[in-house]
């Protein structure tokens, strides 16, 4: 169990609660929930430990040795405090985890941009298959589609060539 929780995005925000592992299917399953007593409404930015319902998010991540890793996460919903909010209900965010509405980890996307990065579309869908993550060339170039593009600084004096 202890080798487990080395599998986990983020020890202080997630609890493993169980796990499941399917030799035949080469998965896992990690069983997780969120440690979180308060959440920070993200409209407002006030903070509430009221806690309206619990719900569970599927998350894929990382393959380790493999085996396909999914996250079953159990999060919470809470009331927002603050009466002027136009949001009375919201979930509480894990920013080191996953992003708002995301399916697959930050770690896991932060891999799939690398490999779009070094590689492009079909060949680094080509080497992700070979790595143990089924994903296609399209997937690769939309997670690149939404890294910001580096800041650079505008050239002030720009040279024309007269033969090109």
């Amino acid at each position: 169990m202890e080798l487990l929780h080395c599998l986990l995005p983020s020890l202080h925000l997630l609890q493993l609660n169980s796990y499941e592992l399917l030799p035949g299917e080469h998965r896992l399953t990690l069983n997780l929930t969120s440690t979180q007593t308060q959440a920070a409404c993200p409209i407002c930015g006030q903070p509430s430990h009221r806690i309206h319902s619990r719900y569970e998010r599927t998350l894929t991540d990382l393959p380790c040795v493999a085996f396909s890793l999914t996250l079953v996460v159990r999060v919470c919903k809470f009331f927002c405090s603050n009466t002027q909010c136009h949001r009375r209900i919201f979930t509480e965010r894990l920013p080191e985890v996953v992003a708002p509405w995301a399916r697959k980890t930050v770690r896991f996307i932060q891999r799939l941009q690398s490999i779009g990065l070094a590689l492009g579309g079909a060949s680094g869908a080509r080497l992700s298959d070979y790595l143990g993550i089924a994903i296609c060339g399209s997937t690769l170039l939309n997670q690149l589609a939404k890294l910001k593009l580096p800041a650079f600084e505008t050239p002030k004096i720009l040279g024309v060539d007269d033969f090109a």
